[in-house]
């Protein structure tokens, strides 16, 4: 089999391979998406607004992925000048693409640890710095790969812009691994820090084993990431035409399934709320069908209290009584022989 031949082989393989990941995670983020609407209390808060990008990044990204996918197959050895720039343009553009989409969801991440696990302020400040600080490297690696030429038209197209300028390759393949490096190393601490925390908890060792597992995920991120860092290298050198393409896709594919596992990462720990009780087909069944009756009452947020004067029933009043249900755990100060009293306070 020839080099043209294989490669489009693996195009057909690695779009076999990729599609049922985000098929996935779209799910994923569909089930996190009405539970927390739904089927919980909390308000809407700033990891969902991040995770909801994060996943309309991931859509651009599986799309252009199979554009060049289907462009590479289309590519022509007998006609390179009018084959070559639609592959090239989606091969960097879904790879580059692949900066945003996989760091974003890294940020939503971080906003719910620190909301579910209230770390102390520097840990805080730490966790949310090191992912918002990736975020931002990332976004320059992907200006970084559309401004390395002059003019930009010309590293896909070299054929029309044959006097095209660039830096030398190893500066973007450079900023990539460090960026894929560094990303790889923030999936390990999202996945490791939550398991430190939960096993200091006092809670069943199956509950605690399966939450524990659930917001573990991270380590087939880093996995994958690992090996993403290590395709990466493959970039360094001269490669030829063929080869190029062969290890962009191969880079591509493995940012396809680095990406949903990072998303499915993320929604997991907030879809729960779909599967207690007495199990998801019938809370599911039994919520919608109360949805409708519950839009017709007040927010659960507040509460009218009818008054009853001289014995009749309540009738409608504008008085009411607004209840909050926030609450936070506050420990007793020390004891009298310096040793803390296992006692808290709870603040409504």
């Amino acid at each position: 089999m020839n080099p043209q031949d294989e490669l489009t082989r693996f195009t057909y393989q690695a779009s076999a391979a990729a599609w049922p990941f985000f098929a996935v995670s779209t799910i994923t983020f569909g089930m996190r998406t009405v539970a927390r609407v739904w089927f919980t209390e909390a308000t809407i808060g700033w990891d969902d607004f991040a995770i909801s990008i994060s996943w309309i990044l991931n859509v651009v990204r599986m799309v252009t992925f199979q554009l060049a996918l289907n462009a590479t197959r289309r590519v022509d050895p007998t006609n390179l000048p009018q084959t070559v720039p639609s592959a090239t343009f989606w091969a960097l553009f879904t790879d580059s693409w692949a900066f945003l989409s996989i760091t974003l969801p890294k940020v939503g991440v971080a906003i719910l640890l620190v909301r579910i696990f209230r770390p102390q302020p520097w840990v805080r400040t730490t966790i949310m710095s090191m992912a918002l600080g990736l975020f931002v490297v990332c976004i320059g690696g992907f200006i970084v790969c559309f401004v390395q030429c002059s003019p930009v038209a010309g590293q896909w197209d070299p054929y029309q812009y044959p006097d095209t300028y660039c830096w030398p390759r190893n500066v973007q393949i450079d900023y990539s691994l460090v960026g894929s490096s560094t990303s790889a190393f923030l999936d390990l601490v999202f996945a490791v820090y939550p398991g430190f925390v939960i096993s200091r908890l006092q809670m069943p060792m199956w509950k605690k084993l399966s939450t524990m597992g659930l917001m573990g995920l991270g380590l087939a991120s880093f996995a994958f990431g690992v090996v993403k860092v290590s395709s990466n290298t493959t970039l360094l050198g001269s490669p030829d035409l063929n080869a190029l393409y062969t290890d962009a896709l191969h880079i591509g594919l493995w940012n396809s399934i680095e990406n949903d596992f990072v998303l499915i990462a993320a929604c997991l720990p907030s879809v729960r709320p779909l599967f207690v009780a007495k199990g998801p087909f019938a809370y599911m069944r039994s919520s919608f069908r109360s949805l409708k009756s519950n839009n017709r009452q007040a927010p659960i947020e507040e509460h009218a209290l009818g008054i009853v004067r001289n014995g009749q029933l309540p009738g409608v009043t504008d008085q009411s009584i607004h209840v909050r249900y926030d609450f936070a755990l506050k420990r007793e100060p020390v004891g009298p022989k310096g040793r803390e009293t296992p006692s808290y306070n709870f603040e409504m």
